[in-house]
């Protein structure tokens, strides 16, 4: 078997194939950085019952409140910030599939997704600052 006819075909593959490993493998360090800070966090809490240390109070709000997920709030300034990237990026993406040639006409309608998303970033922060003002 040649291996070098062999990669030849699977080149095209392996740029998509990573390009998915890489956001896969972020949120799994993520996720394993956040058990061992628990983990040793926990563990402080236990020695220092077991010495019959008085656990500061930050500590067990930290405790707590790292089990429950805190919902992050969006500033007007991020909506805004959020809505003109994605309107940005919608409409790059639309004129980048209409230049193309020899692909399928209706491929323009991709960049429609984040440029949606981006409309509605910017209708939040629109109706968060009319709401701010009454």
């Amino acid at each position: 078997m040649d291996f070098g006819h062999t990669l030849k075909h699977l080149a095209p593959f392996a740029i998509p194939i990573l390009a998915l490993f890489i956001p896969i493998v972020a949120i799994i360090t993520a996720g394993l950085v956040r058990i061992k800070r628990n983990r040793m966090l926990h563990d402080t809490v236990r020695l220092m019952t077991e010495k019959g240390v008085p656990i500061p109070p930050e500590l067990i709000d930290a405790v707590a409140n790292d089990s429950k997920q805190q919902a992050k709030t969006w500033s007007p300034t991020s909506q805004l910030r959020s809505g003109v990237i994605n309107i940005a990026i919608g409409l790059g993406l639309i004129f980048l599939f209409r230049e193309m040639d020899g692909g399928p006409t209706w491929l323009w309608a991709i960049g429609m997704i984040p440029f949606m998303i981006g409309v509605g970033f910017l209708l939040i922060w629109w109706i968060e600052s009319r709401k701010k003002d009454a």
